[in-house]
This record gives structure tokens, C-alpha cells and sequence, in this order.
């Protein structure tokens, strides 16, 4: 993945983007840090609020006109404009900081807003034109865990320039400097990015209001971008609260200065790189949705474990706690590893739902759905600004602001998990699994990407269809006994794995009949269908001989890819039936969590000619002698 660093159609482009975060965030995060300890706690908290809505508000005021103009003009050129305009802003900035000018400040913040609107679309439609196939969602995570690096470095030098100790040596001449210089340095790299598109030319509707209104008419347009945009926008709502009130908490709950403030502001961003890295591994270079529930449940748990942290109370209010006095107390460990998680799971959220959005949005217009996106990122924080104000206003303690947006975040995770849970299962079976077995998987040749495709296995065990899920690079789709299928405990979950029951003539006349038309079906849709020939687990750990209805399957399937595919390892687990023929009873032979299990997947076979006891023969031979 790093390797693209070197692209002359990536590296440039990685370096412009990173050093606009650094400074945005250089910026935002003194600013705060500023205010949170330069006046009164119901002012200072009302003023960093506004702050963050200023920075917001140009996303939703402008964005729709953005997307036009980032499609318009070609994505090199225009990047070039947006990061000289960057320097006008800063150069603002650098008198805002200079005089210690409020009104001057927010005014800068608001036009950074307005030049990172312009940025955003021309960003994310970049990627998809100079990074393809498997790069596209490694160049996302890259660029993610680039943004909150520099998100950090900007986070740590914004509360760094404004420490007490810092501006009694240098005022604020060295945050003002390093705004203005920053802006230069992204101009620099700016000028290093290849032309790569030859947009259209297109009509730009200039009046906000209408454009705007038919920008986010566009997230209506297909199902995916939906669920992309306002995944996304959500991620920003949560984010908000997290990331603009952290100096007030650490200055209300745990009593800590400036530099703890940019400490936790550090460790939030660090867990947000390294989640979007883990997202790529995780994902094994391709997109996989699955991932999307799994993170949002894990943000929850992390979030609501950072907001029980106990309110430290002192006799002395305006004393400020130093990081290493926490730390001796023990009053930081909890906080910073669940905060640490939250930006770490949120990190790994954010990745699968920016590609998505890429892969699902039309070449010609994606700028525009770009914009669509950040329209709606924008409703969500500056609804997320007002919420959060309203519920200072009401007393609520920002810990309990924390602790109500990670129990709605609950039912995001819900949310996702249905709309995805095929997907869902692939990514969780795989961590699972690798967390209780230590499974091997062995290919002879790469699973196909797509296409009708048939895969047949051993059957040793109850859990079987999990550990293929497992090993495969796409949800698999089972046929299975019409008995299980009906136990009502686990209904819902063959139901959203799309579970194909089978009955045998002697129960139901017609019942073979209509399962092999859904198979059909599903092969038709070039989906991937898995069953065991043996029809029954093994009571010896020893492979049946397989039915002849994979001979059937085959024939009326010229087109389909066979799988044949070996488990071994889980004969004496508690899931085989290895107690006197039983399942799940007894102690089993094997009882450590590390049992090493293989699985291992032949080449694919066509067809023609394939006989149920050639398919028998190859997968006795994948197995080996270990059942």
C-alpha cells in the first residue's frame, strides 16, 4: 500500500491534501484550545461551538456549486487554484493571530471552511481517475490515515503554539507564521500533480439555494450512495461532538491544561490512522461492508467507556492538572485506550464508505456527488454544533453528551447491519474464527472475484458453512437442511444469509424442485452457492461419499465455476459429532482456543465431465489424513 507514496499520480496528490488537513487543523485546534482557556466556561463553550459551525456552514452554503466546478475543470489545474486561494485565506489568519483578534479569527475559520469545499469534491473524484481495481480502497486508506496524521500534527502543534508557556516566550507570532507557510508548502506539491481527467463542459448554476437543493437530490439516486452519504455524514455528527468538545472535557472533567487537551486531541487522531490501515487488511485489499457494523458497534462500546470517566473534583477549581499528574493518579488510563478505540473504529467506519461512494458514483458527475455528500456532512455537524449547544444550555455535562451520541450510534450499527449482513458475516466469521482457531487457508489457484460459482466441502461439523464463509472473498450462499433452516431461534439469521433449504421428496413432493429453481436463480445472478454433497456431518470424521446431486448441479450449470474445498482440524471439537456420534455434548477431545485448523481450496474445475465420485476423490485429497 505504501508503495503508492511513489506514484507521480498519488504521491503529490497525498502530500497537497495532508499539508491543507495539517493546517486547517493547526488552525481550528489553537483557536479552541485558545478560547477554552482564555475566557469564562459558558462563553468559552458557546464560542467554540460557533467556531465549528463557521468551519461547517460554507459545506452546506456552497458545496452544491463546488461539485460543478470540480467537475467542470480538470482536477490538477484546479487543486492548483484552491491551494493559492489557501494562501490568501491564511495570510488572513496570520493577522488574526498576530492581533489576538476574535471576530478576525472566526472570519478566517469561516472562509478556511468555504477553500476546503472547494477541496473536498476535487479530492475523493481524484482518487477514483489515478487509483483502480484493489488500489482504489488502499489509496482510501491511505489518504484516511494520512488526513488524521496530519489531523494529529496540526492537533498537537495548534495546542503546542498556545500553551501557556509557548506564548509567554513567543505571543501567538509563531502560530501566525506557520499558517501562512504551511499554505505555501501545499501550494508547492499542488503544482506536482499530473493532469489525468478531460472533464466535460458543463453549465455552473451559480445561485447556492438551487444548486444546493439539486445536489442532494442526487444521494436518492441510487441505494449504495445512500447509505454512503449518510454513513458518512453520521461519522462527521459522532465526530463532532468527540473532536471539537474534548478541550472542555479535559478541562472540566479531568482538570487537565492545554497540553493534555492536545494530548487526547493525539491520541483520538493516531486511533483513526491506524483503524484506516486496519480497515485495508482487514478488508484484504477489496471492498467489504461488513466491516461498516462491526466498527460502528466497536465505536459504541469504546464511546461509552470514555464517557463514565468519574469527574475529578479538586478544592481549588482554577488549578489545572499537568499530564504526568493524571497519569500518577491513574485517572487516564481508562479514558485514552477508549479513546483510543473510538477514533480506531471509527477510522476503519469511515474507509469502506468513502469508497462505496467512488465506486457507485458516475465518472462524469462524481465531483457533484462528492458534494452531495459533504452538503449533507455539513447538515449533520451543524446540527451536531446546535445539538450540542442546546444541551449545554440544558446543563448536561459534555460526558453526557458523549455517552447519548454513542448510544444512537447503536442504532447505526443496526442500521448497517441490515443492510448489509451477508457482508457482515463474511468480515465477522473471519475475525472470529482467526481469534478462537488458528486457521490456515491454502489456495491452489485465487478464489474468482465474480461469476456463477459452486463450492463443495467436507462436512465434520455444525459450524462448517462459518468457517467457509470465512475463507471466502465474497458472502457465500448455502444450501442447507430444510430442518435447521426452520428453528425459529436461528430464523433470522438464515433468512439474511440467504440460506436455501432442501427437503427431500419422501417430506415434500416438489421441495428438491423448488430449491434447485432458487439455486438456479442465484447462479443466473452470478452469485456464489455452497453446500456439502455429503449431506449429513460425518460421524466418524471421515468423508461420505458425495450424492450425485452435484452431478445434477453441474450439468445444468455449463457455465459455473466447482470449488472443491477440504476442512480438517475440527474433527473432536465440541461442534463434530465426536462424543459416541453426538454434537455439542460432553467435554471435547480438543478444548484449547488455538486449535490449528486448515482449509484448504483446490483449483477450480469446470463442469464438463465431472463425476460425484471425481469431486469425492479431490476433496479427500485437499484434506489429507488430519480430519
Amino acid at each position: 500500500m505504501y508503495h503508492l507514496l511513489k506514484q507521480k499520480n498519488y504521491g503529490p496528490f497525498f502530500w497537497t491534501m495532508g499539508l491543507g488537513a495539517l493546517n486547517d487543523n493547526l488552525f481550528k485546534s489553537a483557536l479552541a484550545i485558545l478560547i477554552a482557556y482564555s475566557y469564562p466556561k459558558g462563553e468559552s463553550d458557546l464560542y467554540i461551538q460557533l467556531s465549528a459551525g463557521l468551519f461547517i456552514l460554507p459545506f452546506f452554503l456552497f458545496s452544491g456549486i463546488s461539485g460543478q466546478i470540480c467537475d467542470r475543470y480538470e482536477k490538477s489545474f484546479l487543486m492548483n487554484k484552491i491551494k493559492t486561494l489557501e494562501i490568501l485565506v491564511m495570510t488572513l489568519g496570520f493577522f488574526a493571530f498576530y492581533f489576538d483578534n476574535l471576530y478576525l479569527q472566526l472570519t478566517a475559520i469561516f472562509l478556511m471552511g468555504s477553500q476546503s469545499t472547494l477541496f473536498g469534491p476535487v479530492k475523493y473524484s481524484y482518487l477514483p481517475l489515478s487509483q483502480s481495481g484493489a488500489n482504489l480502497l488502499a489509496a482510501n486508506s491511505l489518504t484516511s490515515m494520512g488526513t488524521f496524521i496530519f489531523i494529529l500534527i496540526g492537533t498537537v502543534m495548534g495546542g503546542l503554539f498556545v500553551s501557556k508557556n509557548f506564548i509567554n516566550q513567543f505571543g501567538l507570532n509563531f502560530i501566525a507564521t506557520s499558517v501562512f507557510i504551511l499554505a505555501l508548502m501545499g501550494r508547492y506539491f499542488s503544482g506536482q500533480i499530473p493532469t489525468l481527467d478531460n472533464p466535460e463542459k458543463i453549465k455552473i448554476n451559480l445561485n447556492p439555494f438551487t444548486e444546493t437543493f439539486r445536489t442532494l437530490k442526487l444521494s436518492f439516486s441510487n441505494k449504495h450512495i445512500f447509505r454512503s452519504v449518510h454513513g458518512i455524514s453520521w461519522f462527521w455528527f459522532f465526530g463532532f461532538f468527540f473532536m471539537a468538545s474534548l478541550p472542555s472535557f479535559i478541562r472540566d472533567i479531568l482538570k487537565g491544561d492545554e497540553l493534555t487537551a492536545s494530548i487526547f486531541l493525539t491520541v483520538i487522531s493516531i486511533g483513526m490512522g491506524i483503524g484506516s490501515i486496519l480497515c485495508n487488511k482487514i478488508s484484504e485489499g477489496e471492498l467489504k461492508m461488513g466491516v461498516v457494523p462491526i466498527a460502528s458497534f466497536g465505536i459504541t462500546i469504546s464511546g461509552i467507556i470514555f464517557s463514565l470517566t468519574p469527574t475529578i473534583e479538586l478544592v481549588d477549581p482554577t488549578i489545572k492538572l499537568t499530564i504526568s499528574t493524571l497519569f500518577k493518579g491513574g485517572n487516564l488510563y481508562i479514558p485514552i485506550i477508549s479513546l483510543f478505540f473510538v477514533g480506531a473504529f471509527g477510522g476503519a467506519f469511515i474507509v469502506p464508505l468513502y469508497t462505496q461512494l467512488q465506486i457507485n458514483s458516475p465518472e462524469n458527475k462524481r465531483s457533484q456527488f462528492i458534494a452531495c455528500n459533504n452538503i449533507m456532512n455539513a447538515i449533520y455537524m451543524v446540527s451536531a454544533a446546535i445539538l450540542a449547544m442546546v444541551m449545554l444550555q440544558l446543563g448536561l455535562q459534555i460526558k453526557d453528551m458523549f455517552l447519548i451520541v454513542s448510544l444512537i450510534n447503536i442504532v447505526i450499527g443496526i442500521w448497517f447491519l441490515c443492510r448489509y449482513p451477508s457482508d457482515f458475516y463474511l468480515v465477522f466469521f473471519k475475525l472470529t474464527f482467526k481469534l478462537i482457531y488458528k486457521i490456515t487457508i491454502k489456495l491452489e489457484a485465487p478464489l474468482p472475484k465474480s461469476g456463477p460459482t459452486i463450492v463443495v466441502c467436507n462436512h465434520i461439523s455444525f459450524i462448517d458453512p462459518l468457517l467457509v464463509t470465512a475463507a471466502m472473498n465474497r458472502p457465500p450462499i448455502f444450501i442447507m437442511d430444510q430442518f435447521y433452516f426452520n428453528i425459529k431461534a436461528l430464523q433470522w439469521f438464515f433468512n439474511t444469509a440467504r440460506a436455501i433449504p432442501i427437503v427431500t421428496k419422501k417430506i415434500c413432493p416438489d421441495g428438491l424442485e423448488k430449491a434447485m429453481k432458487m439455486v438456479q436463480e442465484r447462479l443466473n445472478q452470478s452469485e456464489l452457492i455452497a453446500f456439502f454433497p455429503e449431506a449429513y456431518i460425518s460421524k466418524d470424521g471421515e468423508i461420505i461419499n458425495f450424492k450425485p446431486g452435484i452431478e445434477k448441479l453441474a450439468k445444468d450449470n455449463p457455465g459455473a465455476l466447482i470449488i472443491p474445498m477440504a476442512i480438517s482440524g475440527m474433527w473432536g471439537s465440541w461442534f463434530s459429532r465426536y462424543k459416541n456420534g453426538k454434537a455439542l455434548n460432553g467435554i471435547p477431545k480438543r478444548r484449547n482456543l488455538r486449535t490449528e485448523i486448515s482449509i484448504n481450496i483446490g483449483k477450480p474445475l469446470t463442469p464438463e465431465g465431472l463425476t460425484k465420485e471425481k469431486l469425492t476423490r479431490i476433496v479427500k485429497d485437499l484434506r489429507g489424513n488430519i480430519k
